[in-house]
């Protein structure tokens, strides 16, 4: 089984966004940048949308990479009780978002497993056509 070793972040978590005070009452140990492949979409509903991709031949930053913070736990156990609460958040169980572990890059080049909360592939089409899409891959704008 595969085990991820933090929590990847894009959106209002990230710091200096509107949710990031949630993230802090879950208490990470430590947070750094990190660049994760895939597809970044502004929702008309004001969130963010990550559609995970193959990675690019070219590292981060740049095109193919979405731009968040890598959240990193003491232990599994801590990590699982922020995942919990974040599930919540996210509308996980109202299919909204779901949860998956992929590979991150963090800065300086470390590479990671991390759960991120993703848009399923099979919705790109309605994101394409109802959402706008950020070709930097950062939502640091809205934030």
């Amino acid at each position: 089984m595969v085990e991820a070793d933090g929590l990847f972040v894009y959106g209002p978590l990230r710091e200096g966004g509107s949710r990031h005070a949630w993230l802090q009452r879950t208490h990470p140990e430590g947070m750094t940048r990190a660049w994760l492949p895939g597809r970044l979409f502004h929702l008309p509903e004001g969130f963010p949308a990550l559609v995970p991709g193959p990675e690019p031949a070219a590292p981060p930053p740049g095109p193919g990479w979405v731009v968040g913070d890598f959240v990193g736990y003491g232990d599994a156990a801590e990590l699982e009780a922020a995942l919990a609460d974040l599930d919540a958040l996210e509308g996980v169980e109202e299919d909204r978002f779901s949860r998956e572990i992929l590979p991150v890059v963090l800065l300086g080049g470390h590479r990671y497993l991390a759960w991120a909360h993703v848009f399923h592939v099979e919705r790109l089409p309605r994101l394409e056509r109802h959402a706008t899409e950020l070709t930097d891959g950062d939502w640091g704008p809205y934030l």
